[in-house]
């Protein structure tokens, strides 16, 4: 299996491998996410797409009268996610599940705040997958979904038309405002679509 597609649903001893690589690598850009989501101590809190568990780790620590729950597709991942974050899922402050993005396992209206960092671009379903986001975040909640572009030839450029047409993705998914920020980091900017249910 190429290495480039572990990113997007690790899988096996590679797939452990490169979780434990975004774990260390990706710190910069999910602390500036996170910055952005401004997550409160009673906050509830989802994450899509998890990876290795670590921004679960840090929004836990966040919210710590709060509850964050996270949704992952890949199995490597949730063990991996779930071993980080033990004392908290043992707590009842944490919920991490295997699942699709598009269809998640929750009510209507029952997250203050839903973020995704790097995992839109895995989406088949843009559309469908944001519907749901809107779906499970309460009225006035928050959306905030990251992309740094990584493809082969990604530029300034790639990251600018990736932020439009996530800004576009969310307006068409029912979310109220949406607004970009971006932050220069290697070897692109990350992007992020900031959208209210």
């Amino acid at each position: 299996m190429e290495v480039r597609k572990q990113f997007g649903r690790p899988s096996g001893a590679v797939g452990a491998l490169v979780g434990h690589l975004m774990a260390v690598k990706n710190r910069q850009r999910s602390l500036f996410v996170l910055s952005l989501l401004d997550v409160g101590p009673e906050d509830r809190v989802l994450e899509i797409g998890f990876g290795p568990g670590v921004d679960v780790a840090r929004v836990a620590e966040r919210a710590s009268r709060g509850f964050v729950a996270g949704i992952d597709h890949s199995e490597v991942m949730v063990r991996q996610a779930v071993r980080r974050n033990a004392e908290a899922i043992g707590a009842g402050r944490v919920e991490l599940r295997l699942g699709n993005a598009s269809r998640l396992p929750h009510p209507d209206g029952c997250f203050d705040k839903a973020f995704a960092i790097n995992v839109a671009q895995f989406w088949s379903r843009a559309a469908e997958t944001l519907a749901e986001v809107r779906r499970v975040l309460r009225p006035g909640g928050l959306a905030a979904i990251a992309v740094q572009p990584r493809s082969k030839g990604a530029s300034e450029e790639t990251a600018r038309q990736t932020g439009e047409a996530l800004a576009r993705a969310l307006k068409a998914a029912g979310f109220k405002t949406v607004r970009l920020e971006s932050r220069p980091l290697r070897p692109v900017s990350v992007v992020v679509a900031l959208a209210n249910a």
